[in-house]
């Protein structure tokens, strides 16, 4: 059987605590606490809690107090808390201070309570993995720091040893990549060292910007695809909190490795802006550092010329692939330059106009637009779909019936046909004919893979919120 998730419940109002206990029960083992001192005392006790529910307003211990000093005693558990405030300037401290993945406001009814907690036992077994993996990555590299030590060198004397761990992680995170016309890592790490060279930066700060230019992609990691596509600044303040959680995520898979501090420190600061409207810390001035700033002005130029943009996503899924030619590449590298113009204050004033220099005398050969047809495939898609895509006129398109019957061949070389049917006829056993995503871009299932009971149950409940359509894609025998 199946261990049931560890659920930790705080909160003073008896009524309201002992119905969340019997409606969570049924799914996770629940233990419920009236206060935070109560709850710490459950927890020095042995219950190793993965979610923790808690109010912030509670008599003595506020809810933030309780879960900040929980981290000390389930550090990797996920923290949810219920709040009575409603805008974010009143939100955001409470959240930092107990290092929450999501708040909830109250009165919360039991379908957001209930999604929210799945949720939250997602991201913490998502974190355990990468934990994980992480772990993984450390035993990598101690291993090649014990044959460095035979040669009288450590680690962190070793730059290119250093270099390859960081394009380890980078290597990890490179799903986002899937969405530009052009390698964007690659393209922030080059482009950021020729500008750093430009400015007369020292060789060790160039080094720092390259390898902070590696491991910026890594914070896309785990976002929903509309986080993926879209700049935080360009968020609602609701938006912006979620993104930043995961944000936050990212550089703490990165701050595992002790090494790479300085390098976090950087990437951190990359959607700062000099004039103080920035993200996630509103630092300004000085207290952005030039690594930073390079970084985020090439960032900026390349996500606005060779990013896809939003409104492509449904061609991109639905056809399989997205083109952008050489007088749109042009066009938008004109549109991002005027853009760079309006949000001059975001920058340090010198950085900002040396930029603009070496965009208007080409000294930079990756700041000239690409002259050839980009392309940007789906990776999921099937290999006949690249080839020839479903696209008809309107007025040879085939009913739904005709498009069904249309053969298919799947990855194991199986003959089969689409059908489209309700959520609520899934059963297990049946094989996806589409890869299926949420409103928001967050993926639920890839094409062709076989239902079980769980996934099912899963989409059954998207489709309940409306986060799905009601009718998908499955492949069935000719």
């Amino acid at each position: 059987m199946e261990n049931k998730g560890k659920l930790l419940i705080v909160d003073d109002e008896t009524a309201f605590l002992k119905i969340l206990s019997i409606m969570f029960s049924k799914y996770y083992d629940v233990r419920i606490a009236e206060s935070g001192e109560e709850a710490l005392e459950i927890l020095k006790n042995g219950f190793k809690a993965e979610v923790i529910l808690s109010d912030q307003r509670m008599p003595g211990m506020s809810g933030a107090e309780f879960l900040e000093k929980s981290m000390s005693i389930v550090p990797d558990a996920t923290r949810v808390i219920l709040t009575g405030y409603t805008t974010p300037k009143d939100i955001i401290p409470a959240i930092n201070q107990a290092h929450a993945y999501m708040y909830l406001i109250k009165p919360a009814d039991e379908l957001s309570l209930v999604q929210s907690i799945k949720i939250a036992f997602d991201n913490y077994n998502k974190n355990k993995k990468v934990k994980q993996q992480a772990a993984e990555l450390k035993k990598t590299i101690e291993q090649l720091k014990e044959k460095n030590e035979e040669l009288q060198r450590s680690i962190s004397e070793n730059t290119e040893l250093l270099n390859q761990t960081i394009q380890a992680i980078s290597g990890i995170a490179s799903y986002a990549e899937r969405f530009y016309f052009t390698n964007h890592t690659k393209f922030v790490a080059v482009t950021a060292k020729l500008f750093a060279e430009e400015l007369g930066l020292s060789k060790e700060r160039i080094n720092n910007i390259v390898l902070a230019s590696l491991l910026h992609s890594s914070v896309l990691n785990g976002m929903p695809i509309n986080y993926i596509l879209t700049d935080p600044h360009d968020l609602t303040d609701e938006k912006k909190m979620e993104y930043l959680k995961y944000f936050r995520t990212a550089l703490d898979t990165i701050l595992k490795v002790k090494k790479l501090k300085k390098y976090a420190d950087i990437i951190a600061n990359i959607w700062e802006h000099h004039d103080g409207s920035g993200f996630p810390a509103m630092l300004s001035g000085p207290a952005i550092s030039y690594e930073s700033q390079i970084i985020a002005i090439v960032n900026f130029y390349h996500n606005n010329v060779y990013r896809m943009q939003l409104h492509e996503l449904p061609h991109f899924f639905e056809i399989g692939y997205v083109l952008q030619g050489p007088e749109r590449t042009k066009k938008r590298h004109e549109e991002a330059i005027k853009s760079l113009y309006r949000h001059a204050t975001w920058f340090d004033y010198d950085l900002f106009h040396h930029f603009q220099d070496v965009v208007r005398k080409k000294s930079i050969p990756t700041l000239v637009p690409e002259q050839g047809e980009l392309r940007i495939v789906n990776i999921d898609a099937s290999v006949a779909n690249l080839i020839q895509p479903k696209i008809q006129p309107k007025e040879e398109a085939k009913d739904e019936q005709e498009e069904q019957i249309e053969a298919i061949e799947t990855s194991t070389g199986q003959k089969m046909r689409e059908k489209n049917v309700f959520v609520s006829q899934l059963e297990p056993g049946m094989m996806m004919g589409q890869t299926l995503f949420t409103k928001n871009g967050m993926l639920v299932v890839k094409n062709e893979t076989v239902l079980d009971e769980a996934t099912i149950k899963n989409i059954k409940q998207l489709e309940s919120t409306e986060m799905i359509p009601s009718k998908v894609t499955i492949l069935v025998p000719l």
